[in-house]
């Protein structure tokens, strides 16, 4: 295989950015008009660039997903409550379309994720990276499918995309994402001094979150739902399946290397070269196989914690978790319910995706040498 070979720099570069700045400058000052957003200006103020920066990235955003729907242009969203394992799971599809490309991986990979997979909250949608081909755009979000509705301009059908719609055990979610609160300044809860206070005044978002992407499965829009402790369980099996779902080209060979690229030790040994003496990203690895990765600027605040499941019954209360269990039994078993039916569906039966794929790059603005898929070896 050819290692990955950079995008093509200079003027065409220089002129796409102008365009994005100009082209975003209009939405993002919309966006910071809002009432809801003034009130937050101070803090924002005290933050630095970062949530302008966001601001900024999220609202050309919104302009670039409304001109794909309008053009109906292939789209496929992924999405997750927050911390449900969104990154590890884009990680093992991004291995393999960089193996599909004919690029090595490693645990490393040689393209960021980030913008195969176009993160909705930190990249640019029209810089993506069209050298990597991919079933059409793919975008990482927390948002459901009536939020992206609002963000793009209020009424567009959006019922012609497709959702991966990753899910969690509840008590698990909702203790990671208070500790995700803990550590981000950006983020602010008036509960986050108590970690049970916080999780229950959480579980009404996550109930709705997860019933939005099971409302929309059963009026027949096209969801792919997996199970995060399924994933951590058999990844190699769950991860072939979504593979299929995509339409991404793909061998056993390709998913075991995927999978083994993002072995938790590997992850974690490629963080402690990376940060030397500082605090390591990773901490203890529960679940072999469970790879969290990301790329901080030196001196960063340690995003990520240890990944595992079972996180909201060591560190509740007893009755704060039977509360949040009782209040979300009836969705969680729903999804499980609504996955099983998805999974004893003939492999001929199940919704194919349009035939659009192809290991060629995309020719805008980047190149890429074109090779046979990777058998993974």
């Amino acid at each position: 295989m050819q290692k990955a070979m950079p995008s093509n720099a200079g003027s065409s570069t220089v002129s796409q950015l102008a365009r994005v700045l100009r082209e975003g400058a209009f939405p993002a000052l919309r966006l910071l008009a809002r009432p809801s957003t003034l009130v937050q200006i101070p803090r924002r103020l005290r933050e630095g660039l970062g949530p302008v920066q966001r601001m900024f990235v999220q609202a050309h955003n919104n302009r670039e997903m409304a001109r794909m729907l309008r053009e109906e242009a292939p789209v496929t969203i992924l999405s997750s409550f927050a911390r449900s394992g969104s990154t590890w799971d884009c990680y093992l599809l991004c291995d393999v379309l960089l193996q599909n490309q004919g690029i090595e991986t490693t645990t490393a990979l040689p393209i960021d994720p980030d913008r195969i997979i176009v993160h909705y909250y930190a990249k640019l949608i029209a810089r993506r990276e069209t050298s990597v081909r991919t079933p059409g755009c793919m975008i990482r979000t927390h948002d459901t499918i009536p939020m992206l509705r609002e963000l793009i301009g209020g009424e567009p059908d959006l019922r012609k995309w497709r959702y991966h719609y990753l899910y969690r055990t509840p008590e698990d979610v909702l203790v990671s994402t208070f500790h995700l609160y803990r550590r981000e300044k950006y983020l602010h809860s008036e509960f986050s001094h108590d970690i049970d206070l916080f999780c229950l005044n959480f579980v009404p978002g996550w109930i709705k979150h997860v019933e939005s992407f099971l409302n929309a499965l059963d009026e027949g829009v096209d969801v792919h739902l997996v199970s995060y402790e399924q994933l951590l369980r058999e990844p190699a099996a769950v991860l072939s399946d979504t593979l299929r779902w995509l339409g991404i080209p793909h061998t056993d060979a390709m998913v075991a290397r995927a999978h083994s690229n993002m072995q938790f030790a590997k992850l974690q040994a490629r963080e402690a070269k990376a940060l030397g003496s500082r605090k390591s990203l990773f901490r203890r690895g529960y679940r072999e196989g469970f790879p969290y990765a990301t790329q901080l600027a030196p001196g960063k605040v340690p995003f990520f914690r240890h990944g595992k499941d079972g996180a909201g019954k060591m560190e509740l209360k007893p009755e704060t978790l039977s509360r949040i269990r009782e209040a979300t039994q009836a969705v969680f078993a729903r999804a499980n319910e609504s996955l099983a039916r998805q999974s004893s569906r003939p492999q001929a039966e199940r919704k194919e995706p349009p035939q659009a794929f192809s290991a060629e790059p995309d020719s805008r603005g980047c190149r890429a040498e074109v090779l046979p898929a990777s058998n993974g070896h």
